[in-house]
């Protein structure tokens, strides 16, 4: 219980005006409106960085590491300049970052982007030698399954700003899922070949290879 006093009282024949204030609803409601306060608080959501330091060590690397590295397969990303108007197209390599191509925002009918399908498609045809990108995987031996790229798939990191429609961000992952590859999940001869009309191996295996996408979409909101 609290007192509380508005001084005075209790003589010369005037009541006593000191009351008790029962403050345990008091105390309840001030723990539920801080649970209310916890549970719908909008937590700000950082990226995720890679804090790999990039600075020269003192013990070099092996050759099989540093061959390693080298393979190792560029980023795609995929620019949203709503401002502009544009598709700005990037790989970047490490730290190394180079600038592919601009591309105006222009929608069909359909609402889709055939400039940039069609940018991505030649980005990932030309990527595969010098940026690395994996390719079809129709088929491997077991002894090589462990060197293996089939469940490795190349990545692409869609920048947009947070205004940007959600349409419009689903329209610009289907044109970075329009290059495709060929990849079989199991060993040679259990999967082999690219699917015949008829869904068949081509080469005769058991199963043919299956048409996935050829990048991986991770979102970049600012």
């Amino acid at each position: 219980m609290g007192g509380v006093s508005t001084g005075g009282g209790g003589k010369g024949g005037k009541r006593n005006v000191d009351q008790e204030i029962n403050m345990v609803p008091f105390i309840d409601l001030l723990m539920v409106t801080i649970s209310f306060l916890l549970i719908t608080a909008v937590w700000s959501s950082m990226a995720r960085l890679n804090a790999n330091a990039q600075v020269p060590s003192s013990k070099p690397k092996s050759d099989t590491e540093q061959k390693k590295k080298d393979k190792e397969p560029a980023v795609l990303h995929v620019r949203v300049s709503d401002k502009d108007k544009k598709f700005i197209l990037q790989w970047q390599a490490g730290t190394k970052t180079d600038d592919l191509v601009s591309i105006d925002m222009e929608a069909d009918a359909s609402g889709r982007y055939p400039k940039l399908e069609e940018e991505i498609k030649k980005a990932y045809i030309s990527g595969q030698g010098p940026q690395n990108l994996h390719g079809d995987d129709l088929g491997f031996q077991s002894a090589e399954a462990n060197d293996h790229g089939a469940n490795a798939l190349n990545q692409a990191i869609l920048h947009v700003d947070n205004a940007f429609p959600f349409q419009e961000v689903v329209r610009v992952i289907d044109a970075i899922y329009v290059p495709r590859r060929y990849v079989c999940f199991v060993p040679k001869p259990q999967c082999c070949g690219k699917p015949d009309k008829s869904g068949k191996s081509g080469e005769g295996c058991p199963t043919a290879a299956d048409d996935v996408p050829a990048f991986n979409v991770a979102f970049s909101a600012n």
